[in-house]
């Protein structure tokens, strides 16, 4: 019996996004399709990755790579960014093959799952929520001819109708599912962020573990319930112990990212994590870099995730106003992100801090709170985003509740599209200007200048500065003419 292939792709959008900034970006493995791609081979299939965005590649050239693949089935996962990009490559395979099943997973149509079908009509199956098992089960239906409507989890067409089946339970026992398929990687093509170089020297090779899944916030601006549903779901801390053995040992890793929202979420995890990080001696020859909430920290941890090689601890702030951080529904308050910044330093970490611009009733001086706490708190780097109404989240919902205009989807990006207004009294050429004094007033301040060169490579952070600096002003060239 002949195998059915399967080609998972990640279609390639880093260069619509950040254009000559995407240097300055990290270059991650596709973790999802991986997962996915286990359970497929698991199941039988030949599975093929193809990652169009890391390697560089065209969407024509992409399309033509998968179609020439002859493959079976076609699985993407959307973002709501990427959602015109992905409905033109999946138009570009139908072109080639209109027999290959197309299947698009991910949180957009996790969210708006008829409507997705409804805008692109070369989506054949939508995978709604978590995927594993529903794939799973999806193609043993598929393989038997049997009835899609019985396959609990997806959205598809059928006689002209869209048909939903309802959203699978995320899965309670994750130690039921098999490692990640890291062997169809090639990991040279991935790499961390910039700031890497600072500390070790390298960014690449790059690997991402998770020690769980789901989120124990309830943030107004985060879809990743839309996915992987609410609350947290851990791992089997072996598994994920055999899965730093792998990256390390086999793969060579310089760089380790716990990809988690809240990678302390757990202490108990994290401390056993770090006693065999430091038995394996693995402190010694990777950076490893966390993401974490400011009310999760607790001092003696950070001094053992320090010992067992963690660098970098990075925080959702969002922002410097009380009042703004409960519209968020962040639960957390200024004091404790400023005794999170405090331990963190004093364990010896660098720290990073995510900032938000724009969310509900933000003001301009609820803004200048947020910038203010940014500059005060001792911190290593920092990022300014302005709010984005995803689907799937209570902003995007309130939008549509008082008749917001929202743009196409490609312009729900935060790099290189206009911000998208929540109030009326901050428009988008307010909310652009609010961005540009952050950025300006935290990177320019002689004391931030002066913590960089004292901490890190003098001479790596320059050069980064520097090119970052001159891509910036290629690309306000380009938007001018």
């Amino acid at each position: 019996m002949v195998k059915k292939k399967f080609v998972l792709v990640n279609v390639p959008s880093s260069d619509n996004a950040y254009h000559s900034l995407r240097y300055f970006v990290a270059v991650f493995p596709p973790i999802g399709l991986l997962s996915i791609a286990s359970v497929l081979e698991r199941e039988g299939l030949d599975v093929v990755l193809c990652d169009g965005d890391a390697m560089h590649m065209s969407m024509d050239a992409t399309v033509d790579s998968v179609v020439a693949m002859m493959p079976d089935y076609v699985g993407v996962t959307g973002m709501t960014a990427t959602m015109d990009l992905v409905g033109t490559f999946l138009a570009g395979v139908k072109k080639g093959n209109p027999n290959i099943v197309t299947i698009l997973g991910g949180p957009h149509i996790s969210a708006l799952p008829r409507r997705t079908l409804e805008d692109y009509p070369d989506i054949d199956i939508g995978i709604v929520g978590e995927g594993d098992e529903s794939i799973v089960e999806l193609m043993s239906v598929m393989n038997s001819a049997g009835d899609l409507g019985s396959v609990c989890g997806i959205v598809f067409r059928e006689r002209g109708m869209i048909i939903e089946t309802g959203k699978r339970p995320p899965i309670k026992d994750l130690g039921i599912l098999p490692p990640v398929a890291w062997h169809l990687l090639d990991f040279s093509m991935y790499r961390s962020y910039g700031w890497n170089r600072w500390v070790s020297g390298c960014r690449e090779p790059l690997g991402v573990v998770f020690t769980g899944r789901g989120c124990c916030g309830r943030c107004n601006f985060c879809a990743s319930h839309c996915v992987f549903g609410q609350g947290l779901r851990f791992y089997p801390v072996q598994r994920i112990k055999d899965e730093i053995d792998l990256l390390v040992r086999e793969h060579k890793i310089k760089v380790l990212y716990f990809q988690d929202d809240t990678f302390t979420a757990n202490r108990k995890i994290v401390n056993e994590l770090c006693d065999f990080l430091i038995e394996r001696g693995y402190n010694q020859q990777i950076e490893i870099m966390v993401s974490s909430r400011v009310d999760t920290i607790h001092s003696a941890t950070l001094k053992r995730m320090r010992d067992a090689g963690v660098r970098w601890i990075c925080f959702g702030v969002e922002s410097g106003n009380q009042h703004i951080l409960d519209k968020m529904r962040k639960n957390i308050s200024i004091k404790q992100i400023r005794e999170a910044f405090s331990l963190s330093n004093n364990a010896g970490l660098y720290v990073a801090g995510n900032f938000m611009i724009g969310h509900l009733e933000e003001t301009w001086d609820t803004a200048m709170d947020t910038i203010n706490l940014a500059c005060e708190l001792e911190q290593d780097y920092v990022s300014f985003a302005i709010a984005i109404p995803f689907p799937g989240t209570d902003l995007y919902k309130h939008c549509i509740e008082n008749d917001i205009q929202l743009p196409v989807w490609s312009k729900f990006g935060s790099v290189n599209s206009m911000p998208i207004p929540l109030n009326n009294s901050l428009g988008a050429e307010r909310l652009i200007d609010l961005r540009r004094i952050a950025v300006a007033r935290f990177f320019k301040r002689p004391s931030y200048i002066l913590r960089m060169f004292r901490r890190f490579n003098a001479w790596a952070v320059f050069v980064d500065f520097a090119r970052m600096y001159l891509a910036l002003m290629k690309e306000r060239l380009q938007n001018r003419l």
